[in-house]
């Protein structure tokens, strides 16, 4: 019989960034958090799905990372549990995911891109109404990110399971939870070479009043021990949904006349998230487990990890 608690948290920042990494992507402080609600308030339903969708799919893309790094589950009788580790990961964002198109009022050309939210300089247009100007955005093409994370299994089964208490930042109430379950297929297999298993987890993160995404993901997954080493990789389907409230700030000066006046806006917004390749290894010592993968998909992200079980 093993114990293992497997906490995974971002390295070399505070407690309370560390919690605030794990709710909204590891980027905003809480100033720059009211920056974001400031920018949603000055595009419209038209644009703000292309603007806020490389958001959404590195937020679908750090919550459907880390859940493995071997295939090997604990048998009839195996137990384990969580103690205490550090999973890190990085998020690549692309060119492509850093402008879009916008889609102007009539009689306003639209041929230059303006930024996404992980993109630089809005765009500015004139046209027959006046301007119409778009919020620049974050400047980011690196998001670091993090979730807490412990494991139960046995009987060639494990539990995931990821959760942060209700926190307060900037007077916005994050709230997370995530469920992973994994079975070994390889343990039905008389003689197979290596372990191989399946997962699907479910990732839920929600900010009061403005943002409620649902991330969901199956994978495949395969490793193979040669000595303290592993290689694993797998092949994950995953999806994103980004639920959106937000506040139109009118500006009655705006040569948008959807941009005039105050509204409320409910929108829902699907990311970029469909398949990922995943490819690491793993050192594995008496208490200590060191691994390190790299995720190819829309966003490709690295995670590393330290992970100390008794």
């Amino acid at each position: 019989m093993r114990a293992t608690i497997i906490v995974k948290i971002n390295i070399g920042v505070t407690l309370k960034k560390i919690i605030f990494i794990a709710a909204i992507f590891g980027l905003f402080t809480g100033q720059a958090f009211s920056q974001l609600d400031d920018r949603f308030g000055s595009i419209d339903e038209n644009d703000i799905i292309n603007f806020a969708k490389p958001m959404v799919t590195t937020l679908g893309t750090g919550l459907n990372s880390g859940g493995f790094h071997t295939a090997k589950v604990s048998k009839i009788f195996g137990f384990s549990i969580g103690i205490i580790g550090i999973k890190g990961m990085m998020i690549f964002i692309p060119n492509d995911q850093l402008t879009f198109t916008p889609k102007l009022p009539a009689g306003y050309a639209s041929g230059d891109p303006t930024a996404t939210i992980w993109g630089d300089k809005g765009g500015i247009y004139s046209g027959p109404y006046g301007f119409v100007t778009y919020p620049d955005g974050f400047n980011q093409t690196n998001i670091p990110f993090g979730v807490p994370q412990a494991t139960i299994s046995a009987l060639g089964t494990e539990l995931l399971v990821r959760f942060i208490p209700t926190v307060t930042v900037s007077n916005n109430e994050f709230n997370f939870l995530g469920i992973g379950v994994k079975h070994s297929i390889s343990q039905w297999i008389p003689l197979i070479p290596v372990d191989v298993a399946v997962q699907v987890l479910y990732n839920k993160l929600e900010v009061n009043n403005l943002i409620s995404s649902t991330n969901i993901a199956v994978n495949a997954h395969a490793s193979k021990s040669f000595g303290v080493f592993t290689t694993y990789g797998g092949l994950q389907y995953e999806s994103s949904n980004f639920k959106l409230d937000y506040k139109i700030k009118g500006d009655p000066a705006s040569g948008n006349p959807l941009l005039r006046t105050d509204r409320d806006i409910s929108v829902d917004i699907d990311g970029d998230n469909t398949f990922r390749v995943v490819i690491g290894g793993t050192l594995n010592f008496a208490f200590l487990t060191i691994s390190a993968d790299y995720s190819l998909g829309s966003q490709s992200v690295f995670t590393g990890g330290l992970t100390f079980g008794f």
